[in-house]
Formats: structure tokens, sequence, C-alpha cells
């Protein structure tokens, strides 16, 4: 791994950390409203979006994998997104 290498994935690193730390407070701060939650679901995807181009070096790449491991977040999201919403609209 070069040092630019190193340097990039430092970066990708501090940014999921900051997500992490953003959608914790925007998790705590959300009480029931639905807003709020799908903010969180949206950062928790672009957080794996980002565990899975960068740190599983998929990026660029055009692997079956790849197609594979992004389409699971999204379900992950569409499914939690969509609970989220009953709840709400349900009580």
């Amino acid at each position: 791994m070069t040092r630019r290498q190193q340097e990039e994935l430092l970066g990708v690193l501090a940014m999921l950390v900051t997500c992490a730390v953003g959608a914790a407070i925007i998790a705590a701060l959300a009480g029931a409203t639905v807003v709020p939650i799908l903010a969180a679901l949206a950062i928790a995807y672009a957080k794996g979006r980002l565990v899975i181009l960068d740190f599983l070096e998929l990026r660029g790449v055009a692997h079956p994998m790849r197609l594979a491991l992004m389409t699971w977040p999204a379900l992950l999201l569409g499914a939690a997104s969509a609970r989220s919403l009953a709840v709400a609209f349900t009580g």
C-alpha cells in the first residue's frame, strides 16, 4: 500500500467516524419523528457503501460481488424505512 492510498484510507475512516457520530446524534435527538430516522438510515447506507467500496477494495472494479454487496444494504435500508413509516403512520 502506497502512502497516498494510506492517506486516502485514513480520510475515508475519518468520514466513517464522522458519519457514525452524526447518525448517533440524529438518532438520539429524533424521538418518534420520521425524517430524522430516515436521515440516520441514509447515513448508515452511506457508511456501508464506503466500507464496501474502500475497505473491501471494490472501488472502480466491475466485480459481481460489488453489485451484491451494494444491493444488500439498500434492501435493509428499504425494509427499515418501510418499518419506520408504517410505525409512524399506524401509531
